[in-house]
């Protein structure tokens, strides 16, 4: 008789722990995922229009927009030795165009907000721009409301990746009369990052992480080289050398973190 019921509190305790990783349905338990982004120009929230960023040389620039596409961004983790990837979306589009003030600047832009399985995840991945098979694509292919019915070079067959726009004073006079205008695309100009470190999600207790993109960090590299802004203030091209510039500083550029 003892061994029985050992048997039978064994087999209970296998299905409570079970049903941890399971809905009421049987399925997969899951929990909610936000993925944010927020803008920063150094330790500085990137605020659009008024605020005045100092630059190298004595320059200085106001932001009017920022803009980036981010494609299939994953969670990974490991499954019997092999590393997987649970897609949140093959891409999105953000903008802190109408980011203001401070407060909107640390609440951040929504990036993606959904169901997830509840899993120990080692990291997650995110493209820089769109995705070369998704580049090969054109508007006409995506309703109105997709992210990819928008921002498309019908000349440089591409997708523009990433906007950078804003007024800079090249001469330290305190008017910002030069409009800068960089636009980056073409799959050249496409990269991954793939952040490692421990997601652990667990039933009911919603995630949220926030993706940081530091403007200065895309202007400026770690070495002290910069982008010099009277030498060339437009670029709306896949290789002109500020789009490849901005394009090889952009994975430099971001960083991931828990909220």
């Amino acid at each position: 008789m003892k061994q029985i019921l050992s048997l039978f509190a064994l087999a209970v305790a296998v299905f409570v722990a079970g049903c941890g990783n399971s809905d009421d349905n049987g399925g997969p338990a899951t929990t909610e995922l936000t993925l944010l982004a927020t803008g920063t120009y150094g330790d500085d929230p990137l605020v659009m229009f008024e605020r005045t960023y100092e630059y190298e040389d004595n320059m200085a620039l106001q932001m009017q927009l920022l803009q980036t596409y981010l494609s299939d961004i994953a969670l990974v983790y490991e499954e019997d030795g092999v590393e997987k990837e649970e897609l949140l979306t093959d891409v999105a589009l953000v903008s802190f165009g109408n980011v203001f003030t401070d407060e909107d600047a640390a609440e951040g832009v929504e990036v993606v907000k959904m169901e997830v399985p509840v899993r120990n995840y080692t990291g997650l991945k995110i493209g820089l721009g769109v995705s070369p098979v998704l580049n090969a694509t054109i508007p006409p292919d995506y309703d109105l409301t997709h992210p990819l019915s928008q921002n498309y070079w019908e000349d440089a067959s591409s997708y523009i990746f990433f906007k950078v726009e804003g007024n800079a004073d090249l001469d330290a006079d305190g008017q910002f009369q030069d409009k800068l205008t960089y636009h980056v695309g073409g799959d050249n100009n496409y990269s991954t990052v793939q952040f490692t470190g421990a997601i652990d999600l667990e039933k009911g207790t919603p995630k949220t992480l926030a993706l940081n993109i530091d403007l200065q960090k895309i202007l400026i590299k770690g070495d002290g080289t910069y982008w010099d802004f009277r030498e060339g203030q437009f670029a709306h091209s896949t290789t002109s050398p500020a789009a490849v510039f901005m394009g090889e500083n952009f994975p430099n550029a971001v960083r991931l973190e828990t909220r």
